[in-house]
């Protein structure tokens, strides 16, 4: 079923178009709201068009002001999943060629472990001022120990249930994750030893609205307001000495997961594991859906420990060994 109320005359192919996605698997999310600003689009524009002409295409395609081009390509990316759609049916249109999928330039930020122990700190010393029966300050620390010492995303943590999490053996199932997959992710006995800590304390809560859900807000319910935690987290860098930046440049939260992968690549290498050889293992353990996603760690890994790629050329020489010239 769809979120939004579509009502151009594209509406009956979109919201099929949705259907037959979902139906496969997919989320389409950030996908319906797109074809939902197309739908708003064709009607503001008076488009009665029953196929999707080059002229339709051609004005929504134009870049606007202040986008990205990443926003611009999921724009006409998801209006092209359309019209291929509509061909598939039997409904002529014009379909344009994809632009260029644009290249990222950015660079995650990358706690170093002297931060990362001061953000445990700051976590442990937080106060809650006044009574706020929906603060989430009770997971904090097990949370954010949990976000770096796995790599997970926020949204996953969040959505932890009880019967996920399995401490006396070491390891989290992650369900229902981005790419609607499920995986298992083990943890250390560290991390299990505060997970524990945390439940304690949780089982002490007057009152359990959602039950099944690992991570409870002092109320009793899911901690579901990823933005909670956000404002959070501002407070915790800044008592943490760790300056934000701000315009997209964080630190995020999402970069404690790109800092677990950029250390866990750093271990494998230094325990002698090819880099590359390493990235399908890492791909898997975050869930990615290739390793295209996990390759620019190789590349981080490299500039942040340049003595790692000193190592490996060392290791190189060693293959083959020098010729020895005769009198021949």
């Amino acid at each position: 079923m769809s979120n939004y109320n579509f009502s151009s005359v594209y509406a009956k192919h979109i919201t099929d178009l949705i259907s037959m996605k979902r139906d496969f698997g997919y989320k389409y999310v950030t996908e319906e709201f797109v074809l939902y600003q197309f739908d708003q689009y064709v009607i503001c524009n008076n488009f009665t068009f029953t196929s999707i002409t080059a002229e339709v295409i051609e004005r929504w395609m134009e870049k606007r002001q202040n986008e990205t081009d990443a926003t611009r390509y999921s724009r006409i990316s998801a209006l092209i999943q359309l019209a291929s759609y509509m061909c598939d049916i039997g409904i002529s249109n014009y379909i344009p060629r994809m632009p260029r999928i644009p290249k990222s330039d950015f660079i995650p930020y990358i706690y170093s472990r002297e931060e990362m122990q001061a953000i445990f700190k700051a976590c442990d010393n937080l106060i809650l001022s006044g009574l706020h029966f929906n603060s989430v300050i009770i997971i904090l620390p097990t949370l954010f120990r949990m976000l770096y010492a796995t790599g997970i995303r926020i949204s996953e943590a969040l959505n932890l249930q009880d019967s996920d999490v399995h401490l006396d053996e070491n390891y989290m199932v992650i369900k229902e994750a981005k790419n609607r997959t499920d995986r298992i992710v083990p943890i250390s006995q560290s991390l299990s030893d505060v997970c524990r800590q945390y439940v304690h304390y949780r089982e002490r809560l007057p009152l359990k609205v959602d039950k099944k859900y690992f991570f409870l807000s002092l109320s009793g319910h899911k901690c579901g307001a990823k933005h909670t935690v956000f404002r959070w987290f501002r407070l915790i860098l800044k008592n943490a000495g760790i300056p934000f930046t701000g315009n997209h440049h964080g630190p995020r939260i999402h970069d404690l997961r790109h800092t677990f992968s950029l250390y866990a690549m750093e271990k494998m290498t230094r325990e002698g594991s090819d880099m590359y050889h390493s990235m399908p293992i890492l791909a898997t353990y975050l869930g990615h859906k290739s390793i295209q996603s996990t390759e620019h760690y190789v590349r981080l890994c490299r500039v942040i420990f340049p003595e790692l790629e000193r190592q490996i050329e060392f290791i190189n020489q060693q293959i083959y060994p020098e010729p020895e010239y005769g009198n021949d």
